[in-house]
C-alpha cells in the first residue's frame, strides 16, 4: 500500500513525531530559549530548569541545542534520557556513564569526589565546557535533586564546574520550589508555551516544505481543515502534528487530492478528541449579532 504522503507528491513523512533534525525549525519562542540556555553553559552558571506542558517541544530544544554544542571541541557534554533510579549511587554511576567515565557501584562520596575530580580536570585544567542535560526531570526522586544541589557546589571561583540542564513537564517547577536551597541555585527558568497561530502554519508550510512539499499549505489542507486541525491543536507543536499527519493520511484513504473538513473531523474523532471549531472573525461575529437582533429585537436593548 501507497504511504499516505506519496499520494500528495511528497518525499517523505512530514509530521512524524520524532525529533528529526531535518524537520525542527526555531520558532520565536524555541530560539530565544535556544539563545538564553546556550549562553548559560557558555558563562557556566550552573542550573537551568526549562518547563513546559507534553509535546511543546522540550526534547526537540534539547536536540537542538545538543547538536549546536557538539560542534564545539572545548564542550563535554551528557545527557539522561529517563532519570528514575532505584537510589542514589545508580544515579551517580549514571551521570558518570553520560561523560564516558566507567565507575564501579561505590559510596555515594566516593563516587561524588569522583566526579568532581572529572569536572574539575575537565572544566580548569582542560578548558572545557562541562554540560548535563537531563530530560522527563519531574522523575527525579528528591534524593536526586538533592544530589544535583551537591554537585552544583563544585565550583572555582569564575566558574561552575558543572552545567546542568533540566528539561520536565509544568508540575516540575512546584517539585524545585519546594525545596528552597534548590530552587535558589536555578540561574534562570524557562517556558515553553503554546504555538500562536502564526506559528503553528508556519511550522506546518516548513515541515511540508522539508518532505518535498513546497510549503503550500493550501495545496495540502482546504481552509476549513487547516483551521480546525490548528484550533483542535491548541498550539500544541506534538498534537499539531499528530493532527496534521492523521488528517493527510485520512484524505489519502478517501482518494482526495487535499483534506477536506470531513478528513479533519475523522481524524480528530478518531484519537478521543473533540473538534474544536474556530472562533468566527470579527466581520462574521457582526453579521451573527445583526441577524440576531433582527429575529429578537428585544435582544438590541440594554438595561443601565
Amino acid at each position: 500500500m501507497m504511504p499516505y504522503y506519496q499520494h500528495f507528491g511528497l518525499e517523505r513523512d512530514p509530521f512524524l513525531d520524532t525529533a528529526d533534525p531535518h524537520f525542527y525549525r526555531s520558532t520565536g519562542n524555541l530560539a530565544h530559549a535556544k539563545n538564553r540556555l546556550v549562553q548559560s553553559i557558555e558563562q557556566s552558571r550552573g542550573l537551568m530548569i526549562v518547563v513546559g506542558d507534553p509535546g511543546t517541544g522540550k526534547t526537540s530544544l534539547a536536540g537542538a541545542i545538543e547538536r549546536e554544542l557538539l560542534n564545539r571541541d572545548n564542550v563535554r557534554l551528557g545527557k539522561i534520557l529517563d532519570p528514575s533510579f532505584a537510589g542514589d549511587i545508580e544515579f551517580l554511576v549514571t551521570i558518570g556513564r553520560a561523560f564516558g567515565l566507567a565507575f564501579p557501584p561505590r559510596s555515594p562520596a566516593a563516587l561524588k569526589n569522583a566526579l568532581k575530580n572529572f569536572f574539575y580536570d575537565a572544566a580548569v585544567v582542560d578548558g572545557a565546557t562541562v554540560a548535563l542535560f537531563i530530560d522527563e526531570a519531574q522523575n527525579l526522586s528528591d534524593e536526586n535533586l538533592e544530589t544535583l544541589r551537591l554537585l552544583l557546589n563544585f565550583d572555582v571561583p569564575e566558574r561552575k564546574l558543572l552545567n546542568i540542564v533540566l528539561f520536565g513537564q509544568s508540575e516540575f517547577r512546584d517539585q524545585v520550589n519546594k525545596r528552597r536551597n534548590l530552587a535558589d541555585r536555578v540561574a534562570g527558568w524557562i517556558d515553553l508555551a503554546a504555538l500562536g497561530p502564526a506559528d503553528t502554519r508556519a511550522l506546518l508550510a516548513h515541515r511540508l516544505a522539508r518532505a518535498g512539499g513546497g510549503g503550500d499549505l493550501s495545496l495540502m489542507f482546504a481552509a476549513d481543515a487547516l483551521d480546525l486541525i490548528i484550533e483542535t491543536s491548541l498550539g500544541t507543536p506534538r498534537r499539531l502534528l499528530t493532527l496534521a499527519h492523521a488528517t493527510l493520511e485520512e484524505a489519502a484513504l478517501r482518494g482526495h487530492p487535499r483534506a477536506l473538513n470531513v478528513d479533519a473531523e475523522v481524524a480528530i474523532r478518531s484519537r478521543g478528541m473533540k473538534p474544536t471549531a474556530p472562533a468566527p472573525a470579527d466581520e462574521e461575529r457582526e453579521v451573527a449579532e445583526s441577524a440576531k437582533s433582527r429575529r429578537w429585537p428585544w435582544l438590541a436593548f440594554r438595561f443601565p
